[in-house]
């Protein structure tokens, strides 16, 4: 997590750029937006504030009493009346004296004869606009307002520009994040593509859709699995090779070892004899063990057509291999199959099975028992192998597949291959394995397949089989 949020995205990245940027010009829509909606709503409620100071200014007389206002209250009223704001007014004698209106409002401005002003100024503490006018007599006449409407108009007008800046943005960074996806989607698709991967699988990647942008590094991953891939068949072709070379003298080694134990051997040359016999025919098993984790491997990296398969047919044929050794172990070796039909390598799947009940009579005691069952739950097919012998710690579960390792303390001569084998081939087909302990002890190896397409009934219907060495 550290180290992703270290390196950063492409999204985080574009977000980064994108949310400033964008919020920079909304504010700055805002403040545009805001200066000309004051200026609009300026020029536009003071032009009828202009209007009653010019009425007023032309309805004062100067008489025998001295100036005064020549309008009825009525028409005062209806002229300053306003549902929104508060309107006041004042006039004022060439010397500043209050004649008439609201004595609380500031003093204008000077102004000379027949000039217009507008300003702002406060009233009761309240800010307001004031038109103020002289007429030609030297009278000053200024009419207030408060400014409850035009803040209403700014913001209706600041709203009108700034919401839909703002759905543009929002718009802009759900198609820039939408945009990104769907440019990043063939990078995920060969992420998948990698991922989905064993170990041994070197393939070229697909490059068919891949944009330019990334192509070359597609190409150079490409060129790097290409010389993974030569580099392993040529291990493969090593390993394969030498354990073919090694079966001829090992199977010539261990005739001559077994024709000299026919003959009449004092006791120390016997025994002797006898381990050098033992020797070789483990040195045998294991060359014949890395052919198979070789062919394994290689039906990995370049898989055969698939053909259906039945497991029965594949537990049947190893009944007939491995009953003679169970019974030279005095090992009790069951079978309970029934039809599952399975898609693969016929010989793969043979290896597989011959690996597990190896590996099963290996250790399971002399007197013991290795039951091999095959069939379906539900609509996976599946195959598996259970001994009664000392069983797995659940800790060594994940090492035991690994090559060459053996759990420390356990009896028996197993190389630590078979189940490295038997991993490779399920990892061909696609299935899985899982270790189990029953409850009266030993181990259970379940190897379940993916559904196959065909059904059981297409190879014949047939009941369970159960067989047992007695």
């Amino acid at each position: 997590m550290a180290d992703s949020v270290r390196r950063g995205s492409i999204r985080r990245r574009l977000l980064l750029f994108l949310i400033p940027s964008l919020l920079l010009l909304v504010v700055g829509a805002a403040a545009l937006t805001y200066h000309v909606a004051l200026r609009v709503a300026t020029s536009a409620y003071d032009r009828s504030l202009l209007d009653p100071a010019l009425d007023i200014a032309a309805n004062i007389r100067d008489d025998a009493g001295g100036p005064h206002l020549a309008m009825q209250a009525q028409a005062q009223q209806a002229l300053l009346y306003d549902h929104e704001d508060e309107v006041v007014f004042q006039a004022r004698d060439a010397s500043g004296a209050v004649i008439v209106g609201n004595a609380m409002l500031i003093a204008p401005p000077n102004l000379a004869p027949g000039q217009r002003a507008f300003f702002d100024s406060r009233y009761n503490g309240e800010p307001v606009r004031v038109a103020a006018v002289r007429s030609d007599s030297g009278l000053y006449v200024q009419v207030a307002e408060t400014l409850h409407k035009r803040n209403r108009l700014v913001w209706e007008i600041l709203a009108a520009g700034v919401l839909p800046a703002l759905l543009i943005a929002a718009g802009t960074l759900a198609l820039a994040w939408t945009g990104v996806a769907r440019g990043l989607a063939p990078l995920a698709s060969i992420r998948t593509q990698i991922l989905g991967r064993t170990p041994h699988d070197l393939r070229p990647l697909d490059d068919s859709a891949t944009p330019l942008e990334i192509a070359p590094a597609i190409e150079a991953l490409n060129r790097l699995f290409a010389k993974l891939r030569e580099s392993n068949e040529s291990q493969q072709r090593f390993m394969a090779n030498a354990a073919h070379q090694l079966r001829t003298p090992l199977a010539g080694l261990q005739l001559h070892l077994e024709l000299l134990l026919r003959r009449g051997l004092d006791a120390d040359f016997r025994a002797e004899i006898e381990g050098m016999h033992a020797a070789t025919m483990r040195a045998s098993h294991l060359a014949n063990q890395l052919l198979a984790l070789a062919k394994a491997e290689a039906s990995v990296e370049e898989p055969g057509p698939a053909a259906a398969i039945d497991l029965y047919a594949v537990a049947d044929r190893a009944v007939q291999e491995w009953v003679q050794r169970a019974i030279a172990r005095e090992i009790d070796l069951g079978f309970v199959l029934s039809h599952a039909t399975v898609y693969g390598n016929a010989l793969l799947l043979g290896e597989l099975l011959d690996n597990l009940l190896d590996n099963a009579l290996r250790y399971a005691p002399r007197g013991g028992s290795v039951t091999v069952k095959c069939g379906r739950e539900g609509r996976t097919p599946f195959l598996s192998v259970e001994d009664d012998g000392p069983g797995i710690p659940a800790r060594e579960h994940a090492r035991i597949l690994e090559r060459f390792y053996r759990v420390p303390g356990t009896p028996g001569d197993g190389s630590g291959l078979g189940l490295a084998i038997v991993k490779e081939v399920v990892s061909n087909h696609g299935a899985t394995l899982q270790i189990e302990a029953p409850a009266g002890g030993g181990t259970r190896i379940v190897v379940r397949f993916p559904p196959a397409a065909a059904d059981a009934a297409s190879l014949g219907t047939q009941p369970a089989t159960e067989m047992a060495q007695p």
